[in-house]
């Protein structure tokens, strides 16, 4: 749906169709990411109310310290330290370039930039590692009779 909303205002892809489909698995991947993420946020949070919450005070610095906005040269110094390494900026990097859309990059761009969908990949998995194994232990302790 987000697809055809975007061809519809003018958004297209400019690459090849395997870099397209890439970069629908990268989204897929981070869907999924997020998913376990969630999951364990519901797992440990007691209220709805509180997830809201918390889910508000991690994904808004998140989303707007990256490049998903503004280019990160037009960030003060000390965020664009931050919006460089962001999963955020990352992820939107590597979906741009996977698109045929590339993100405008700074004169020397840290490697995350630099090596966009390989780092997203890398954020993806490093968070699953993590995140998994921590919501299938929550879930067994609070399912255990």
């Amino acid at each position: 749906m987000l697809t055809v909303s975007g061809l519809i205002v003018g958004w297209r892809i400019h690459s090849s169709p395997l870099e397209a489909l890439g970069g629908f698995a990268l989204l897929m991947l981070y869907a999924m990411t997020m998913l376990w993420v969630g999951t364990l946020l519901g797992l440990v949070v007691r209220s709805p109310d509180s997830v809201t919450g918390i889910a508000f005070i991690v994904i808004f610095p998140l989303t707007f310290v990256a490049n998903t906005f503004v280019p990160v040269s037009g960030l003060p110094a000390g965020l664009q330290t931050v919006a460089e390494w962001n999963p955020v900026s990352i992820l939107a990097a590597a979906v741009r370039t996977l698109f045929g859309n590339p993100t405008a990059l700074p004169a020397n761009p840290p490697w995350p930039l630099d090596h966009p969908v390989i780092s997203a990949i890398a954020w993806c998995v490093v968070i699953l590692v993590v995140v998994v194994p921590l919501t299938l232990r929550r879930y067994r302790s609070r399912t255990a009779g």
